[in-house]
């Protein structure tokens, strides 16, 4: 029987399904130790956290905790798939405090983030912000703790990011998608959607994507809802399970999206 709870965390809503009620309290337990653990290393809005280490370092190398050096791995990852749609620098000249880079320097990239072990070397001028891809690692890791610890089904979403781990339900779990359509999602596989403001796209409106773990679904999904009409080509490129929702409503699906078990 499917167990299952809501709350409110880390500046989004958090829910937590299992397949074993017996399971649940020990779980949100879980789930909360593994965000707690990745707001301290890398929530720019705290003012103790991790992070902030690395982007004063400017130049000089950092020895990290193995959390965040496995999360600095996630972004950079998420930046080298996507080629650099999903940024650690925020993907924009905000990130970058200009001033301080000397102007014999070219402006420096996420390429130029180097990561050895649990040590970190930003360039100098970079501010690293890698809220977006640590929530989707976050899902991962609880999803997997979750699983492995109390051996059942389980479920973790974080606002539009979803992973499952463990033995799931028969069919796979029900997850929304942010226009309430309701989808099935395997079980050990992740879904996450992104929804566009008015100034990020002129086509896509929503993209939903479905993939192993939710690094890849994220970062997946937040680089379709920028390629406009070469999204679902750049998708179909990785066999990816995707849904886009235009800025007229109407659907577009991926090959992928139109298995069964994906419908």
């Amino acid at each position: 029987m499917i167990s299952s709870n809501q709350w409110w965390g880390w500046g989004e809503d958090i829910a937590l399904a299992v397949t074993e009620s017996a399971a649940l309290a020990r779980a949100e337990v879980l789930v909360k130790s593994v965000i707690a653990e990745t707001e301290a290393a890398c929530d720019l809005r705290r003012g103790d956290a991790e992070i902030h280490a690395v982007n004063l370092g400017q130049g000089t190398p950092v020895q990290v905790s193995p959390r965040l050096s496995a999360l600095l791995r996630s972004a950079l990852w998420a930046a080298r798939m996507t080629d650099g749609a999903v940024n650690p620098l925020a993907g924009d000249d905000a990130a970058l405090d200009l001033e301080s880079v000397p102007p014999i320097h070219p402006l420096p990239s996420y390429r130029d983030v180097q990561l050895d072990g649990e040590t970190v070397l930003a360039p100098w001028g970079v501010s690293l912000d890698i809220t977006a891809t640590a929530r989707a690692d976050t899902v991962d890791r609880a999803a997997a703790l979750v699983a492995r610890s109390l051996e059942c089904g389980v479920l973790v979403e974080i606002g539009a990011t979803v992973a499952s781990a463990g033995h799931g339900p028969a069919g796979g779990w029900e997850v929304s998608l942010p226009d309430h359509t309701v989808v099935e999602l395997p079980t050990g596989s992740a879904l996450a959607s992104h929804t566009a403001d008015d100034e990020q796209t002129d086509r896509w409106h929503t993209v939903s994507v479905m993939a192993t773990d939710a690094v890849w679904a994220d970062a997946a999904a937040a680089t379709a809802l920028r390629r406009g009409i070469g999204a679902v080509s750049w998708l179909e490129q990785y066999e990816l399970a995707a849904r886009l929702v235009d800025t007229r409503g109407r659907i577009h699906t991926t090959r992928a999206w139109s298995s069964p078990r994906a419908a």
